[in-house]
């Protein structure tokens, strides 16, 4: 998917929406492949302005995170960065059905606990789990984060 013109990003919060990630970002999107993050997992511990939460991924051996690949245009990485302030994009490898795919993805260093995600940010999460058919499970075990 990956070439001079585009970059893959894995989404695995509100992004996974893809209208909402072609908002965010400014880029129609064409591909994406479901894949999962090993070695990672995902919480609600970054403290948005409002002081709700918001998600990230943390490094744990035991967990995983499931989300989508997508590409985007180059054009598209500065406006996206600025849609995900005190956030970093790292490269990672994402598990997909066919073998290991190259990406970015957002994370933050900040580490908060109490604190919960607001209801419309936890409803485009799970609109977008639901999009890639995410494992039921997971999507219930991010929801218990939410309460």
């Amino acid at each position: 998917m990956e070439n001079n013109k585009s970059f893959n990003y894995f989404a695995y919060a509100s992004n996974l929406k893809k209208s909402n990630l072609e908002e965010c970002s400014g880029s129609k999107i064409n591909n994406f492949l479901d894949g999962r993050l090993l070695d990672y997992g995902f919480r609600f511990n970054v403290k948005n302005a409002d002081g709700k939460a918001r998600a990230n991924i943390i490094a744990s051996e035991s967990e995983d995170v499931f989300g989508a690949i997508y590409e985007l245009e180059n054009t598209a990485k500065e406006k996206l960065l600025a849609s995900e302030p005190g956030y970093k994009l790292i490269e990672v490898n994402i598990e997909t059905k066919t073998g290991y795919v190259p990406a970015v993805t957002f994370i933050s260093e900040e580490d908060m606990e109490g604190i919960y995600p607001a209801k419309d940010y936890l409803k485009l999460i799970c609109e977008g789990a639901k999009e890639h058919k995410l494992p039921e499970e997971y999507l219930e075990f991010i929801v218990s984060m939410s309460k």
